[in-house]
Parts: C-alpha cells; sequence; structure tokens
C-alpha cells in the first residue's frame, strides 16, 4: 500500500513540476510577445509622425510657393528650409536645393513637381 502511494505523489509531483515550468515558459513567452508589439507600436508611429510631417511641409509648399503670385517671404524662405531639413531625407534635401538654385521658372516648375512627386512617394 504504501508503495502505491508513493508512486502517487512521485507522479503527481512530476506533473506539478511540468505544470510549473509550463506556466514559466508561456509567461516569458507573453513578456516577449508584449515587448515586440510595443516596438511595433512604435515603429508604426514614428512611421505616422514622419507621414504627417512630410503632409505638413508639402501643405505649407503649395500654400506658400505655388498659391502665391507675389515674392516669397524671407520668414517663409526660413521656414520651408527648415521644414525640409527636419524630414531628415537627403534625397529630398537635394531635391529641395535644386529647387531652390532654378536659374528660370520653367527649371524651378520641373524641380517643383519632382519635389512634389518625392514628397507624395515618401507619404504613401
Amino acid at each position: 500500500m504504501n508503495a502505491g502511494l508513493d508512486k502517487t505523489r512521485l507522479v503527481s509531483n512530476i506533473l506539478m513540476i511540468i505544470l510549473v515550468m509550463g506556466n514559466i515558459f508561456f509567461s516569458i513567452q507573453y513578456m516577449q510577445s508584449v515587448k515586440q508589439q510595443m516596438n511595433q507600436d512604435e515603429v508604426t508611429q514614428a512611421k505616422s509622425q514622419e507621414r504627417l510631417q512630410t503632409a505638413r511641409f508639402l501643405k505649407l509648399f503649395i500654400d506658400t510657393v505655388l498659391n502665391t503670385k507675389e515674392t516669397i517671404s524671407f520668414e517663409n524662405r526660413v521656414k520651408l528650409e527648415s521644414d525640409i531639413r527636419q524630414l531628415s531625407d537627403k534625397a529630398l534635401t537635394t531635391q529641395w536645393e535644386a529647387f531652390v538654385s532654378s536659374k528660370n521658372t520653367k527649371i524651378a516648375q520641373e524641380e517643383a513637381v519632382r519635389l512634389m512627386s518625392m514628397l507624395g512617394s515618401k507619404m504613401i
């Protein structure tokens, strides 16, 4: 009778250890999953912020450069320059510089179209 009781205790202890180990394993998996989800959320938020910043620059560019018949004020030029640099995109900055250094209106229009196309692509 004593041997049967010892076997039962042994089996129940082994099952208990297996269950505890399973709980530990799944707890670790859950924590890793939560961390991964948080990292994905941060990346998604950063991309959304970048798209919003690009859209704001594009709107400012359209409003101050394309929708005006007057000379662009110094303050607006500085604001545009600052905003394009905040996007931290070398290709956009290079295209902006090509637009700004255009020698005539035809070239400026072509460079503006390229710049807007690049901005649109960045938002997608």
